[in-house]
């Protein structure tokens, strides 16, 4: 269990960004407590990202989830879910918001 302690804090700590009085940043939040850490912050030339970690207490893995987004060269935004544990980071599919528009083959396949 120390051993679980110590590699959180560790990664609280080199996973969120340095706080500091950039002038590019304008947004920062960083938590950190017994059950896990949360960080988040948005720079002014639309960089965002929130991610927060916690140790499974079934497996003592830490698992981490977040987004990062960002505005292309093209003028498009980017956004990217990650998640993390055993088995490194990796991008993940969100879900679609709550009240998203349901397509008729879904709704077809539901009634059967």
């Amino acid at each position: 269990m120390f051993a679980a302690a110590v590699l959180l804090a560790v990664t609280a700590v080199l996973a969120a960004p340095a706080r500091n009085l950039d002038s590019d940043l304008v947004y920062y939040d960083n938590t950190r407590d017994e059950s896990g850490y949360s960080f988040t912050y948005k720079t002014k030339d639309g960089q965002f990202r929130e991610e927060q970690g916690y140790i499974d207490p079934e497996t003592g893995i830490l698992r981490v989830n977040g987004l990062y987004r960002y505005e292309g060269t093209d003028g498009k935004t980017y956004e990217y879910n990650y998640e993390a544990d055993e088995n490194g980071y990796r991008i993940v599919e969100k879900p679609p918001p709550a009240g998203a528009p349901i397509s008729n083959t879904v709704l077809l396949s539901l009634v059967g």
